[in-house]
This record gives structure tokens, C-alpha cells and sequence, in this order.
């Protein structure tokens, strides 16, 4: 008897038309929930005219107003003022239903918080259930947590929901240093390793002088990684294939019951829940929602549609992403996603647009004659540099200084013929750009250091 392809079969296989028919079900209700027990979201269909019951379709969201990151921040300030705590006016379950509160520093510094009630528990471990049985993870396997779990996403949350699927895990946390994780790994031999792709690069080059082994003798089998790009950029996932004889695979999500993973095809990230999330594509330019078609690109913006405490609505997270439509090679339908960069980290250089994640995938294409880090190096404050955009990347090992010459030359000039721009590169050690655990920032800011 074949194995089941998928976790929630009923759910993950639903034709279009019975996905959005159950979507606009859910919808309904959860934003007459939001306007029953929120003020702040009950002001907001006001001010917009429109009342939850007058939904016909799910486009019709579109009356009301992005939620950003900037406003996110505000309605914590709001609630902390008037109601004594910082989890934001959009918040709907009572405060004694609130039972886990995670948070990320965000680009001011200024803790973003994710509240969860019980329910809302339960809906992020069925999300984070879906991708790891699509992976290959199946009750009763062993794996080993390796991102930050202080507070983050990607901490406590993955390892109640990895506890809750079923698996053995390993809640050792990149913050118990090298050393311990590959101690950890070595004798508890775990099918999957969980971590950000620099990280399990960087375990490439410790493993060997810590444990006198190679990462590839440890038999990981499956490595889920995420937390910045990596896994979707085909060079750094050959090389880590390769590294550590295991499947890679890329993932993306957290909260609000929103996740997505890749698959074998590596064409883009599937989006297992849309049940749980409704998607939508925004122009940049105009905020305006676009039409989700095949090969769509814009900032993309969550709603979800089974969740209590803090629930978002039309959430525009700033990750500029292509949009993928059609049945993926691996043979699964629904909505795949390339992300691109973030728009807050964009950059203009004599009017051309720069995002430093698609800047660092052409830098793998170097691999190895480069090892595929860089850091872009800012004067003052963005988005508009004053040319120009200076750089450092590491070289390959081995490499003579014509070599290096050759190499920085090279990578100028691919620059200039496929990004529009033309950077000026400082070639740098092998390693001396420093490895993360969690997400490695590719932009430095010098006029902060001074």
C-alpha cells in the first residue's frame, strides 16, 4: 500500500474552486470575530463602509487598509499606553487566553510581538505538520533544532509543533554554540537538521576540527533550512547537498497559520496552508492588489482565517515576491512563491533598483571561487546610495591574487550586465565576514558605527 502523500490529504488536495468557496466561509467568520472583539479592527471596517456580512467575495478585502510593520508598531504603543500591555490593539482573545507571546527585534530594534491563544497553538502545528511530512519527516523521527530560540518564530513555536506531529526532537537552539550542537547531532544521529543555510555552511568548515568528522559523516539525511535565503538559490543548495549528502529543503512562515515549503523540483516554495491564510499580491507603487496570476511580483500581504489572539488582516510584511500558478513538476497544484528581497532593505543606485538578497544569489554563482558571502557597505542612511555601491566578498580558498583580481573583475562586470549596476568590490578572507546562526544581515551600516 502506498504512503500518503500528504498530512491533511482532504485539505492539501482541494480543487481551486472548493478552496476559495472554503476560504471566503472562513473569512467571514473570522472577520466578524475581529470586529466584535476589537475596536481598533471595528473602526477600520467602519472608516472603510463596509461591514463583515456585506463580504460577497474574497476580493472584497481589498476596501480596507494595509497593515504594516510601521502601523504594527503603533497599536503596540497604543495598547501598552491604554490598556497596559504590548501585544496591540488588534488584539482579540482576552489576555488570559493568551498563552505564548513570541517576538522578533524588527529594523528599529523595537520588539515586534506574536500572541498565540491555545487554538491558535493548534493551528501552527498543523501548518508545520503539512511541510514536514512533505519533506520526508514522519512521526517518531529524530530531529535536531538548530535556529535561535529566544523569543523568535522560529524557536519555542517549531518545537511544539514539531513535538505535536510527533517527532523526536532535539531542542538544542544555535545558541548552545557549535561545539554542543555537533556533540548533540553526533550522538543522537537525527534524520533532519533544522538551521539557517549560513549556519549549516559554517558547519561545513567547524565540523572537522570540533569532532574530527565532515557534516557529511553524521548522517543528517534532510536539511530544512531557512531564516534568509539559501535554500531557494541553486548553487548554496548544491553545495550543501553536497557537504552534507542530504535533501535540502527550504522553508518559510511562523504564525498566523501561514507556512510554506519547498519541494524536490526546487520551484519555488509551495504555500501548504491557504486554507488557514489568504494571499494577496501588492504594488508596491500604488498599494493596489494585483491579480494573482503566474508569474506575478509584488509585496504579498497575509490574512488570516482561523486565528484568536492577534489576528492580522491584510498584512503587508514588505517581502517582494514572484508568485508561481501553474502545477509545479512535482506534480502538486496551488500557489509557490520565490521570494526576492525585502522591500525595506532595497536599495537605489542611480535609479536602479538593488535588493541585497538577489545581489548575494549572483555572488553564489561564483561558488567556489567565492565562498558566497558578502556585505554591502552603506555611507549613510537608504535607500539612495551615492555610487558607487561598495562591497566586500569573500573569496574562494585556494586562489592566487591574479585569481582574485580575475574574479573581482568578473564579478563587476556580471553585476553591471545583469543588475544594472556597477559595484565597487574589496575581495576579502575566506570566512572573515563572520557566520550567523540567525539571519545573517548582508547590509553594514557604517554611518551607525561612527
Amino acid at each position: 500500500m502506498l504512503e500518503r502523500r500528504f498530512w491533511n490529504e482532504e485539505i492539501e488536495t482541494l480543487p481551486r474552486d472548493r478552496l476559495r468557496a472554503l476560504q471566503l466561509e472562513r473569512l467571514k467568520k473570522q472577520l466578524t470575530y475581529e470586529y466584535e472583539n476589537s475596536p481598533y479592527y471595528k473602526e477600520r471596517f467602519d472608516n472603510a463602509g463596509l461591514h463583515p456580512s456585506q463580504l460577497k467575495e474574497l476580493e472584497d478585502i481589498r476596501e480596507l487598509p494595509l497593515f504594516t510593520k510601521d502601523e504594527h508598531r503603533k497599536v503596540q504603543e497604543a495598547s501598552l499606553e491604554r490598556y497596559g500591555h504590548p501585544y496591540g490593539l488588534h488584539l482579540c482573545a482576552p489576555l488570559e487566553k493568551v498563552i505564548a507571546v513570541n517576538a522578533t527585534s524588527g529594523t528599529t530594534g523595537v520588539p515586534t510581538f506574536y500572541t498565540f491563544t491555545h487554538h491558535d497553538i493548534q493551528v501552527n502545528n498543523e501548518c508545520h505538520a503539512r511541510g514536514l511530512w512533505r519533506i520526508g519527516i514522519r512521526p517518531g523521527d529524530t530531529v535536531a533544532h538548530a535556529m535561535a530560540l529566544s523569543m523568535f518564530l522560529g524557536g519555542t513555536p517549531v518545537i511544539e509543533a514539531f513535538q505535536a506531529f510527533g517527532a523526536r526532537i532535539l531542542p538544542i537552539g544555535a545558541e548552545a554554540g557549535t561545539e554542543r550542537l555537533l556533540q548533540f547531532v553526533e550522538l543522537c544521529k537525527p534524520k533532519m537538521l533544522m538551521c539557517t543555510p549560513s549556519y549549516a555552511e559554517y558547519l561545513i568548515t567547524k565540523a572537522p576540527s570540533i569532532i574530527k568528522k565532515k557534516v557529511g559523516e553524521l548522517g543528517i539525511q534532510i536539511l530544512y533550512i531557512g531564516g534568509e535565503p539559501g535554500g531557494g538559490i541553486p548553487e548554496v543548495r548544491r553545495r550543501l547537498e553536497q557537504a552534507y549528502q542530504a535533501k535540502v529543503y527550504d522553508d518559510m512562515g511562523g504564525c498566523w497559520g501561514f507556512w510554506m515549503v519547498s519541494c524536490n523540483a526546487h520551484e519555488g516554495m509551495h504555500v501548504v496552508s491557504e486554507d488557514l491564510n489568504y494571499i494577496e499580491v501588492i504594488d508596491p507603487a500604488t498599494e493596489k492588489a494585483l491579480d494573482i496570476e503566474d508569474g506575478v511580483i509584488g509585496e504579498v500581504a497575509f490574512t488570516a482565517l482561523d486565528w484568536e489572539a492577534g489576528p492580522i488582516l491584510r498584512y503587508n510584511m514588505g517581502d517582494i515576491t514572484q508568485i508561481l500558478t501553474e502545477t509545479c513538476a512535482c506534480g502538486v497544484s496551488g500557489i509557490r512563491m520565490k521570494v526576492l528581497g525585502m522591500a525595506d532593505d532595497m536599495l537605489i543606485v542611480k535609479g536602479i533598483n538593488v535588493y541585497p538578497a538577489a545581489v548575494k544569489n549572483l555572488v553564489t554563482t561564483f561558488i567556489p571561487r567565492a565562498t558566497g558571502e558578502i556585505r554591502i557597505l552603506l555611507d549613510k542612511p537608504g535607500p539612495r546610495v551615492d555610487p558607487p555601491l561598495k562591497m566586500k566578498v569573500e573569496y574562494g580558498s585556494g586562489l592566487t591574487q591574479n585569481e582574485i583580481e580575475e574574479l573581482k573583475k568578473e564579478m563587476e562586470s556580471t553585476m553591471h550586465g545583469m543588475l544594472r549596476f556597477r559595484p565597487e568590490i574589496e575581495m576579502v578572507l575566506p570566512e572573515s565576514l563572520g557566520r550567523s546562526y540567525h539571519k545573517t544581515k548582508l547590509t553594514v551600516k557604517l554611518y551607525e558605527q561612527k
